[in-house]
Formats: C-alpha cells, sequence, structure tokens
C-alpha cells in the first residue's frame, strides 16, 4: 500500500518540481522526522523488515542487514536520526571535504524516469567537515554510520597539496572518534580539482602518493575505497594492486557514475536531453556487477566489497551479494520506488536466500557460476 502511495500519488507530484529542490526538501523533513521519537516509532513499525537470516558481523561491524544508503545524498548528516526506522541497515554520509564546496552550478540533479537513473553533477557539495562535526556532535546512531571522504572540489597546485586536503579531513574525523567506517572517494566524475593536475588520485601514481600520506594517520577503523565504473578491469586492478599493500585498507566499493551517454541502458529521448553530469542507476549496474566478480575473483579474503549501482530490488541486490558483495548500497532505487523499497528489497533478499537452501547471507556471497 505504502509503494502504491508513493509511486500512483506522492511521486508523480514531487516529479513536477525540480529534481534539487525535492532533494534538499525530504533532506529536510528527513532530520525533523528524525528528532521526533514517534515518528521514528511509527516508521519504525510499517517499513523495515528483519530477519535473522540476514544479519552479519563484518569487521567487527554488527549489520541487521545488508542494503545500505550511499554516499552521495545525506552530504551534510541530516539523515541519521531517520535512516534506522526506513530500514537500512547502514549509511554514509558525504561525500565530506575539508573545506566547504557549495556545489557545481545548478542543475545539479535530474531524472531519466524510463532509463531508471538520476543525472548528477554536484561535484563533491560539502559545508565541509568542520560543520558536520559540529552538527552531529556525538548524536546518537543505532546503525552503523561511515563518512565518504573527498578531495575539496578546487584547483590546486599539485597532487601533494590535494592530499594534504584528504589528510585533514580524515585527520578531523578520526578525531571525533565518532565513524563506524570511513570510504574514501577517489571516483567522482564532477570534479574540477585535478583538472590540472599531472597526476591524480586515480591514476596509480598519484594514487600510491595519496595512500603513502594518508599512511601516516592511524586510520584504526576499517576504510573502503570507492572506485571508478567506467575503467577497464585491467586498470582497476592495477589499483587495487597498490592498494594491496596498505592493510588498514579494508575493502572496495563497486562503483561510482558513469559518463558515456551511449550506455545501452539508456532511453535515446531521455538521454538526447540530459543535461551535464553523469549517470546512477540502471547504466551503472553491468559496470558494477562485472568489477564485483572480477574483484572477488582476484582478491577473495582479502578485501571487503560493497556492491553499488542499479539496485531497485532484492533480486539486484542478491546479483551482487551472489558475485561476491558482502553489502550492497542504494540511492536512485529510493528515489523512484519510495522509501519502503527498503523493506521490501530486505524481505525478498530473505525469500532468495531460503529458496537457495541458505541459513545466512554469508553462506551466499560469491556462489554465483560461471
Amino acid at each position: 500500500m505504502i509503494s502504491f502511495i508513493y509511486k500512483k500519488i506522492i511521486k508523480p507530484i514531487l516529479f513536477l518540481f525540480p529534481a534539487d529542490d525535492v532533494h534538499t526538501f525530504f533532506l529536510k523533513r528527513g532530520y525533523i522526522l528524525g528528532n521526533l521519537k514517534y515518528a521514528k516509532k511509527l516508521l519504525g513499525k510499517i517499513l523495515p523488515y528483519k530477519n535473522t537470516i540476514l544479519e552479519q558481523n563484518i569487521l567487527g561491524i554488527d549489520f541487521i542487514n545488508p542494503i545500505g544508503l550511499s554516499a552521495g545524498f545525506d552530504y551534510n548528516a541530516d539523515l541519521i536520526g531517520i535512516l534506522p526506522s526506513v530500514g537500512f541497515g547502514f549509511h554514509t554520509i558525504g561525500t565530506v571535504t575539508n573545506m566547504p564546496y557549495q556545489g557545481n552550478p545548478k542543475p545539479m540533479l535530474d531524472r531519466l524516469p524510463r532509463s531508471k537513473s538520476l543525472l548528477v553533477n554536484k561535484g563533491f557539495k560539502s559545508s565541509g567537515i568542520d560543520f558536520v562535526l559540529k552538527k552531529i556532535n556525538k548524536k546518537k546512531k543505532s546503525i552503523p554510520l561511515g563518512i565518504s571522504i573527498g578531495a575539496t572540489n578546487q584547483s590546486y597546485k599539485s597532487i601533494e597539496d590535494m592530499t594534504m586536503d584528504v589528510y585533514n579531513c580524515f585527520e578531523k574525523s578520526l578525531a571525533a572518534d565518532y565513524f563506524d567506517y570511513f570510504e574514501l572517494n577517489i571516483s567522482c566524475p564532477n570534479l574540477i580539482n585535478s583538472q590540472n593536475l599531472k597526476e591524480k588520485f586515480d591514476d596509480p601514481i598519484g594514487f600510491k602518493i595519496l595512500l603513502d600520506n594518508l599512511s601516516k594517520l592511524n586510520i584504526n577503523k576499517p576504510l573502503f575505497l570507492k572506485m571508478h565504473a567506467e575503467k577497464s578491469i585491467e586498470d582497476s586492478l592495477v589499483l587495487l594492486s597498490i592498494a594491496n599493500n596498505y592493510k588498514w585498507i579494508s575493502g572496495i566499493i563497486m562503483s561510482n557514475l558513469v559518463k558515456n551517454r551511449e550506455n545501452k541502458s539508456f532511453y535515446k529521448e531521455e538521454i538526447v536531453s540530459a543535461g551535464r553530469g553523469n549517470f546512477s542507476g540502471k547504466p551503472t549496474e553491468e559496470f558494477s556487477n562485472n568489477l564485483i566478480s572480477e574483484v572477488y575473483k582476484n582478491y577473495k579474503g582479502r578485501f571487503i566489497i560493497i556492491g553499488t549501482g542499479g539496485v531497485f530490488s532484492g533480486v539486484d541486490a542478491y546479483e551482487k551479494i551472489k558475485r561476491g558483495a558482502n553489502l550492497v548500497q542504494m540511492i536512485t532505487g529510493m528515489v523512484y520506488e519510495g522509501p519502503s523499497v527498503i523493506g521490501k528489497i530486505n524481505k525478498e533478499l530473505a525469500v532468495l536466500l531460503k529458496k537457495d537452501g541458505f541459513n545466512n547471507i554469508k553462506e551466499a556471497i560469491g556462489t554465483k557460476k560461471y
């Protein structure tokens, strides 16, 4: 019923307004609801689905289910209070940068409904780590919470300067001793900060410079690398061969946005009128799934894998898990299907796991046969 109301009544009204405005509206309302005890209690009875078959302990963190909110939606930590009541098993805020950045010129978001995609052109919009840490101020959290960190979207004279910006953001985040895990975003395609630099974080030389500097910190919580979608398998594996040498890197997130407008998932009438930016949702799914399979094959037992991209159903999430993902993140599916989709996905996952004879989700990871 909730899904029907959202898709048939609420969503058509919301989609009459600019996507940027709707996103801001939901962040503000989510922040308010997250501070209302009875609203959280009511939603917590209606939306989540719980089943012990979905529970895991990964890297010392307890996850009640494998579905998390990806970085890119709650970039200033507005939704810490409300997301557990919606049914998510974990939650990443950000991407947060060391210095504030107002974002790229609007529109920063747009919709491609038939393609099941969102156009994204935020460019690491962030109020900055100092603002975020002051805002949360040890705010109570009830599901694992992580922070995605990237370089402030500004011009730099050198790769070392950009590295120091990321270093400073990590240093402040570690000192807060609040987050359960970290994400290092080296793959956002909407940035200007490295345009004039010879080395970049997503090439081997720049990547090693970044990791060498971050090694000076005591990163004592799990850290995940957010990878590109459209890099070749070979290029991605080169970066992972470097990451493999840094024991404080716990896992990989596959993957970020896509930019190729010839992607077969796009409806032509939507993509020809799309503005500046890159794309989430179904156009990312094949890239994400292929990368998950390759990373699992090459680094099973070394890297924990978080799969993201194109998750709209339990079947979508289960495909990533069977390919090797321990956890799954989403945003676009929630925008199109509504907040009830998180509980629906978890329920579908439980059914699929039982159908295949698994007693726990951990048993299904990497079981896909080729």
